[in-house]
């Protein structure tokens, strides 16, 4: 994939099909700012990006069974995802990240990922009974793009833009490749849908 530039801020402003913001901006950017501006005076490497994820935590709490997030995997906005209390998977918790970040003034991507041995497997048609991959987002935040990651509450501020090696664990491994990048899926896709697509853009992929 292109590497990110300054000229793409503009762009990562902009609302997406399930990143249409829900919330006054003026209450968003008070309770980041409220939360940057105490925690900064204790720990200095404290960021904005820190006090919207955790915001964003304390709300999504709500621990439904594993069947109800199926059910609505890959199919909610970010309007539709805070009112239900619950995020289903890293998808979600990437929509409403990047639908609250660009509120604050963030430039934030949405970046979808396949973890590189199923890539490498599903390139050699190795039959695999689950799709592994996981969502992260991109923000430009003083003065450069850096990798964020919403669910785990992680941020790398040194990554590779093609081949992304984490200094953390997903799913038992550090290494994923971006396949898909925008402001959001741009649909609701049912699971098969998306593990579809996910077949179809991974396959031509070059590790």
């Amino acid at each position: 994939m292109e590497k990110l530039t300054i000229s793409d801020c503009n762009q990562y402003l902009e609302e997406g099909f399930l990143t249409k913001s829900f919330l006054e901006t003026e209450l968003v950017i008070d309770r980041v700012l409220r939360d940057y501006n105490n925690k900064i005076k204790e720990n200095p490497n404290h960021t904005k990006i820190d006090s919207l994820i955790n915001w964003i935590h304390h709300c999504l709490n709500v621990k439904p069974p594993q069947e109800e997030k199926d059910k609505v995997k890959f199919q909610r906005t970010a309007k539709e995802i805070w009112e239900s209390g619950f995020a289903s998977g890293c998808t979600d918790w990437s929509i409403v990240f990047s639908t609250l970040a660009r509120q604050v003034g963030i430039p934030t991507t949405f970046l979808h990922t396949a973890e590189f041995n199923w890539i490498k497997n599903l390139q050699n048609k190795v039959k695999q009974p689950i799709h592994i991959g996981h969502s992260f987002c991109e923000c430009f935040y003083d003065g450069k793009w850096i990798l964020v990651d919403p669910t785990f509450r992680k941020i790398e501020f040194e990554y590779d833009i093609n081949k992304l090696t984490l200094s953390y664990q997903v799913s038992n491994s550090k290494i994923y490749i971006p396949y898909y990048r925008g402001l959001d899926l741009g649909k609701k896709q049912t699971i098969r849908e998306h593990n579809n697509e996910m077949d179809k853009e991974c396959f031509n992929l070059i590790l």
